[in-house]
């Protein structure tokens, strides 16, 4: 037993270590960065943002925006799940997999899409034009409106994938109960299946509000042209504020306000379901499939245009820009060429350099994720160890937490070498922070295995004399395979196409994809990054059907 908790003890340093190092660490850096000025500790960075009225305006676009898209995206999710999991809407097998399209590409990517599209000299637009002969465009995607209806758009299978699952795994003898006592199909609906998946939605209305207000990509891409900020732009227009005074402890103060955003959403989803019971076990049996009668075959054909709507035609839309001799010109045979594809690859030797970071970064970010992974899962679920509870909140807290936050935290930490070693401005502090974000999510599939991996098969092996490493390697590894494959894409997939963190952290020759695509549009090369953007959703598009593919499902989307 002595030597089993040596061993037990000595995984666990390594654990230790790299969360001190990249979680605990910039953490308390930037948690006293955001109270101190000049080494002492003072209030002067609240009091200098909370009494700029920019702030509180930049507070109150963050909470209207993600408001609203919580609304949206809220509304939008729970009807697409219960279509597709409570009705015979028809061909609701495929829109169950293709409505989770958004998911998959970067929102970033979407909003460039989406100003294919509808933008001042977009495709709707310049047809608007040329049909009614207007001067102006008839859509306007900069500012508040253009960002609520991205962010909805992009987050709202966070709500759909929630409730969908809680639908499965409800009891439908609930359901066939009421329907025995007489009640309507509404009836139904509103008095049994609503009630008991409201935990569901609330929690998915609070993933989608957290998700939006900690975006950046989106409110940068749609806002800065209408100098329209929130959180976290304001926070990333500071950091780069290099002739004011302060800059960073400014940023961390701002910091604190998105965090304290996030955590009000969580708590209030929490409160509202406190001390109530919900009857969610899983019941023998499928339900029974609600039917639409007349309204099946217009149910099915407003889903299916919604998707075409919301996800093909953007798609399509940026496809086509990319394809585009100049941009703003009628579109037509003549207007079309390779040529952006061919010059992003042969002028721009940045272009091979980013997808070649990107690609490193991933993998060895996901690859220390995944040792890591595996010894957290040990002391999680073979062990008495205390601090348990602190670990998985050391994991989970980067992951938690607006990527802007993050990025900043390991600015202020690295910022000056630590420990004789120099971090900023290399590659090496965008891997740290990759490995701090995404660990959570390499931890979660592999926890999971471990709880379904019996102790007893690892206590055989050490009773025939195999070390504790050993017997992880002989015996659990082998039997959790299938999820150490799927935590490593879980990890990996994200890290590809990243922007929040690597816009604040890359360097000169540490460029990365998303990043590339995000200077492109910013300096006005419309033309070529529409054609990265593509090149970067094929990416993610095939990172995830690689994931579903070599995983048989897990990490679905």
């Amino acid at each position: 037993m002595r030597q089993a908790s040596l061993s037990t003890v000595l995984m666990g340093i390594p654990v230790g270590v790299i969360l001190l190092g990249a979680v605990v660490y910039p953490s308390l850096i930037l948690v006293w960065q955001g109270f101190s000025r000049a080494g002492q500790p003072t209030l002067a960075n609240f009091t200098a943002v909370l009494g700029e009225a920019d702030t509180w305006w930049v507070l109150w676009n963050s909470l209207y925006v993600s408001l609203w898209a919580t609304a949206l995206g809220g509304a939008a999710g729970t009807a697409l799940a219960f279509l597709v999991c409570r009705t015979n809407l028809p061909g609701r097998r495929v829109f169950r997999t293709v409505l989770l399209l958004p998911y998959l590409i970067p929102p970033f990517i979407g909003a460039l899409a989406w100003l294919a599209l509808v933008g001042p000299v977009g495709f709707v637009n310049q047809f608007w034009m040329a049909v009614t002969g207007a001067s102006d465009p008839l859509f306007r995607i900069y500012g508040a409106v253009g960002i609520i209806l991205a962010l909805a758009l992009y987050n709202y299978p966070l709500a759909y994938l929630t409730v969908l699952a809680s639908l499965e795994r409800m009891d439908p003898a609930l359901e066939e109960a009421a329907r025995s006592s007489g009640a309507t199909p509404l009836r139904m609906v509103r008095d049994v299946t609503l009630p008991i998946i409201a935990p569901a939605i609330g929690a998915g209305a609070v993933l989608v509000f957290l998700s939006s207000v900690a975006n950046f990509g989106i409110p940068a891409i749609l806002g800065f042209p209408a100098k329209y900020f929130v959180l976290t732009t304001k926070i990333y227009a500071t950091i780069l504020d290099f002739d004011r005074p302060h800059n960073l402890s400014l940023a961390a103060a701002l910091s604190f306000l998105l965090v304290l955003a996030a955590a009000v959403a969580m708590g209030l989803q929490r409160i509202s379901v406190r001390g109530r019971s919900y009857g969610l076990t899983r019941g023998i049996g499928k339900p029974t499939l609600l039917d639409l009668g007349r309204w099946r075959r217009p149910a099915g054909i407003l889903v299916g245009v919604f998707l075409v709507v919301t996800s093909v035609a953007p798609v399509l839309a940026i496809l086509l820009t990319s394809l585009t001799r100049a941009f703003g010109m009628p579109l037509g045979w003549d207007n079309l060429t390779l040529r952006n594809y061919i010059s992003l690859f042969v002028m721009f030797p940045a272009v091979w350099r980013s997808l070649w970071n990107s690609l490193l970064l991933a993998a060895s970010s996901a690859s220390v994720a995944i040792v890591l992974a595996v010894l957290v899962a040990y002391v999680q679920t073979r062990t008495g160890l205390r601090g348990k509870g602190a670990l998985e909140g050391l994991v989970v807290l980067p992951f938690a937490v607006p990527g802007t936050v993050v990025a900043l935290a390991m600015i202020l930490a690295f910022l000056k070498p630590t420990l004789g070693i120099a971090l900023y401005n290399t590659i090496w502090i965008i891997l740290v922070a990759y490995i701090a974000r995404f660990l959570a999510l390499a931890v979660k599939p592999i926890v999971a295995a471990f709880t379904q991996v019996h102790p007893s098969l690892e206590e055989a092996a050490r009773s025939s004399g195999a070390t504790l490493s050993r017997s992880l390697w002989d015996v659990t590894v082998p039997l959790i395979r299938p999820a150490l494959v799927a935590g490593w894409f879980m990890a990996a997939v994200p890290a590809v196409t990243e922007l929040t963190l690597s816009v604040l952290l890359w360097s000169v020759g540490n460029e990365t994809v998303g990043v590339m695509v995000f200077n492109m549009h910013e300096e006005g090369k419309v033309l070529l990054s529409s054609a990265l953007a593509v090149v970067v959703m094929l990416l993610a598009l095939g990172s995830n059907l690689a994931i579903r593919r070599l995983t048989g499902g897990w990490g679905g989307a």
